[in-house]
């Protein structure tokens, strides 16, 4: 109860280009082969032209269904900030201890060489995805963090 009425004590924001232009590529594009190989299947079934055409059609309503929802969730998702607390880094629900921390190194991937952004794997399963370059974010993480571990005794 009293974590709720914590301030977190900074917001970093995720670079929601980066976040959401790879996704929605990768799912049109695995939308797209998707549909191709349900084509090829019912161009060897031996269907009549209706049931062939109403197939096509409930096939592609519901791969573009498929698509608004799943563009829709990386939306919602590359809206969370991540917030840092006095103890903690918390994403949605996810949450690290400073304590826990075992790398505050930066990484960046081709894409984020083209959308110039990088990431950091905290450890545990928790990284510090699509942060933009502009903000240098280690320095003051390794700050939390040896501020944590002096306190924690």
């Amino acid at each position: 109860m009293l974590e709720n009425l914590q301030q977190p004590i900074y917001q970093l924001a995720q670079d929601k280009k980066r976040a959401l232009i790879p996704k929605i590529v990768i799912l049109v594009v695995l939308g797209f082969i998707f549909y191709l190989g349900i084509l090829i299947n019912l161009s060897l079934l031996e269907l009549r032209g209706s049931e062939e055409s109403t197939i096509k059609i409930v096939t592609l309503i519901i791969l573009l269904i498929i698509i608004i929802v799943g563009m829709i969730l990386s939306y919602y998702h590359a809206n969370f900030p991540y917030l840092f607390y006095r103890d903690r880094v918390v994403l949605h629900n996810k949450e690290i201890l400073y304590t826990q921390i075992i790398n505050t190194q930066p990484k960046k991937d081709i894409l984020g060489k083209i959308f110039h952004t990088y990431s950091i794997n905290l450890g545990q399963h928790f990284h510090l995805r699509h942060l933009p370059e502009e903000v240098q974010i280690q320095a003051y993480l390794q700050q939390l963090i040896d501020y944590a571990k002096r306190n924690q005794n």
